[in-house]
């Protein structure tokens, strides 16, 4: 009785660590090259999460332009470009909120990028290299 329950309880975990590692090599095929070569250039790890892939579409009212343009992202010239927002989680916290790195692309090319704080309004700051973002007080950690 007790070698069936020492089986049945290595299969599940055998079995669960089989599905996390199909979950993650579904995940890392999911992100673009290019996406991850860029977040991993800045210096961000991405964390075990599903990315987001969105439409987008550009601000009309000059407030929220306003705020990508502060955050490094100018739409000058993609006026008429169908635009994904692609959303990455990252292992990095910011106090308790979690941090996203969204990559605007168009045309299969990166035409913009800023970092996504949680919970926070507008929450979006440009995204440079991580020591460089610890530094600038957005974090108090």
């Amino acid at each position: 009785m007790l070698k069936k329950l020492f089986y049945s309880a290595s299969f599940f975990i055998l079995t669960f660590l089989v599905v996390l590692l199909i979950m993650k090599l579904i995940i890392q095929q999911s992100i673009p090259d290019s996406h991850q070569a860029f977040i991993e250039e800045k210096g961000w790890d991405l964390a075990f999460y599903f990315p987001k892939k969105e439409p987008f579409t550009i601000p009309e009212y000059p407030e929220p332009l306003e705020t990508f343009y502060l955050a490094g992202v100018d739409f000058t010239g993609h006026e008429k470009t169908k635009i994904t927002r692609h959303r990455y989680r990252i292992e990095q916290k910011c106090d308790i909120r979690y941090l996203e790195a969204v990559i605007l692309s168009g045309d299969d090319k990166i035409i913009g990028s800023y970092i996504d704080a949680s919970d926070t309004v507008p929450g979006i700051a440009e995204m440079v290299e991580k020591d460089d973002f610890m530094k600038r007080g957005y974090c108090l950690n």
